[in-house]
């Protein structure tokens, strides 16, 4: 007869219970991100390594390096996954000093089950003086069955108390893409983060919602960033030894110019990457944009070249958006990388350099950084400088529902088109449980011209009672319809070209744990935009008491 805990393994497996190749959840504890860079830049892991995010947990805690306090703390942390000594069925276990609300553990099978709450309040300043006051609970489960499968489940609910939402969603990312929180009662968000992994020694394939990370900077990628909003996906993620691939289709929440969702929408990407060496490494991305349809499976194949695939009926020619990205990090001494990004929206050789109209099929964007480490005993500080700028139009499509977005957020560099950002940014660690940042942003935008109630200014074709948007100078992801208009309006997508603002953006970000299962965090930031359609100056910071994970 099978024994219990045979049982117990097979009904964990069938309810979605876990799995040893976990990911490193990076929503909720940022050391993992802080370990990846910090031994980069030290030599101690490939430049390639770092590309595809969030990481697996076996690429950060198989290392040995000087970097030991890092490693010590995420050890623990993840450790009841990985412990095979049997545990079955304890309620609020304590392992190695870190509380969890259940535990089940034996040789096959590891389940954790953790609580969260946080109480937050703080104050915009200089103008209404408005309070902020919210609270979050939560839950999450982590777990793994043998050395494949893998999960995490992470649901939240919380609550505003004070402060009005559109003003309080600018001050937490959670907030503002939380559709819930806008809607009724206007007093409550959530959030959920569901992922299941199979992973083997050669790479992993994974099912679920979370962040998504490509490319070589630290600040967010190109074509997808940690930052942007959480992506249902599919992904694929292979490599065998300087070679590594890897696959994504998602499912995006897209909108109409009217604000209503677009039912079918999806994104898919493909990205081979090469690493001469250790400290070189060069990737070519290619991904789609398509919807009004279900799943296409000429999307859904892993090895298709979408560009091509788009190309082959006159309805994905006309409607559905591709895109191109060539990558390049390297470093050239320890504690220093520079990298790169280019990336073409759409390319059209005949015209390349024309700055007429007539050039107008040609839309691309660019990427240079550079990040440097420094260690001071047992303190470490990591400097980022960087500078992106997204021509006019670039993420945006002629078929308005087919732009490179979710939940009206680019899902690349959080920047509208039309507009480029310099970034300087530091990272202090004193310790793994002691992290303060900094950052300093100043960007332009060529924002579209408006009409005085918030539309985009228009004008008739002569003799016709069409209106042509005029006012799109390609500076909003979400209007693609204005990239080509006709004679006598007709002209360049000139950089630059519309309601030009300058915003100068700083934020501060003290993140500490005092205690075991005890957090807290203070953020501030203050922001100044001149010119453009909606000049502002804003000052807000809130402070965060978190308890449990």
């Amino acid at each position: 007869m099978p024994s219990k805990r045979w049982h117990c393994g097979v009904l964990l497996f069938w309810i979605g219970m876990l799995l040893r190749a976990q990911n490193a959840d990076m929503s909720n504890e940022p050391t993992s991100g802080d370990l990846l860079w910090l031994s980069l830049l030290r030599g101690e892991r490939a430049v390639g390594s770092v590309s595809v995010l969030p990481p697996r947990l076996d690429d950060l805690l198989k290392q040995t390096t000087a970097l030991d306090t890092f490693q010590r703390y995420l050890a623990v942390y993840y450790a009841p996954l990985r412990d095979t000594a049997g545990v079955m069925g304890q309620a609020f276990s304590q392992y190695r000093g870190r509380w969890s609300v259940a535990m089940v553990r034996d040789s096959n099978v590891a389940v954790r089950v953790d609580a969260s709450a946080y109480g937050r309040g703080g104050n915009f300043w200089l103008d209404t003086g408005e309070p902020i006051a919210a609270g979050r609970l939560s839950i999450r489960t982590l777990g793994c069955i043998r050395d494949g499968w893998s999960m995490l489940l992470d649901l939240a609910n919380g609550a505003l108390f004070r402060g009005e939402p559109e003003r309080v969603a600018q001050t937490d990312p959670d907030m503002a893409r939380a559709p819930r929180l806008f809607l009724d009662q206007r007093s409550f968000f959530d959030r959920s983060l569901a992922v299941v992994q199979y992973q083997g020694e050669l790479g992993r394939i994974r099912l679920g919602r979370d962040v998504v990370g490509w490319g070589y900077s630290p600040l967010g990628g190109l074509l997808f960033s940690v930052g942007s909003p959480l992506l249902d996906h599919l992904l694929a993620d292979a490599h065998y030894k300087s070679v590594r691939f890897t696959y994504l289709h998602g499912a995006a929440i897209g909108r109409d110019t009217s604000g209503r969702d677009v039912p079918t929408r999806f994104v898919a990407a493909h990205r081979i990457q090469f690493d001469p060496s250790d400290n070189l490494s060069l990737a070519i991305s290619d991904a789609i944009v398509y919807s009004g349809r279900g799943l296409d499976l000429g999307y859904l194949n892993p090895l298709e070249f979408f560009v091509s695939s788009g190309m082959r009926s006159a309805e994905r020619n006309e409607r559905d958006n591709s895109l191109l990205a060539a990558e390049l990090a390297w470093r050239p001494i320890n504690r220093l990388l520079v990298y790169g990004t280019l990336l073409a929206d759409d390319i059209s050789f005949g015209s390349l350099g024309d700055t007429s109209a007539s050039g107008n099929n040609n839309k691309y964007a660019w990427q240079l950084g550079m990040a440097h480490a420094l260690s001071i005993g047992t303190w470490h500080t990591f400097f980022v400088g960087e500078y992106v700028r997204i021509n006019p139009f670039v993420y945006a499509h002629r078929t308005i529902v087919n732009a490179w977005t979710s939940q009206g957020e680019v899902l690349g560099a959080l920047q509208q088109p039309n507009s480029d950002r310099w970034t300087l940014a530091l990272t202090l660690w004193l310790a793994p449980r002691l992290r303060f940042s900094i950052r300093a942003d100043y960007q332009r935008w060529g924002e579209n011209w408006l009409d005085s109630t918030g539309k985009i200014v228009t004008a008739f074709l002569p003799g016709s009672t069409i209106p042509v948007p005029v006012g799109n100078v390609g500076g909003d992801a979400a209007r693609g319809d204005g990239d080509v208009l006709p004679a006598p309006f007709a002209v360049g997508n000139r950089f630059l070209r519309g309601n030009v603002s300058h915003t100068r953006l700083y934020q501060a970000w003290v993140s500490l744990e005092p205690a075991v299962n005890v957090f807290l965090d203070l953020r501030a930031e203050y922001m100044l935009r001149t010119g453009g359609n909606a000049p502002m100056e804003r000052w807000w910071w809130w402070v965060q008491l978190r308890v449990g994970y």
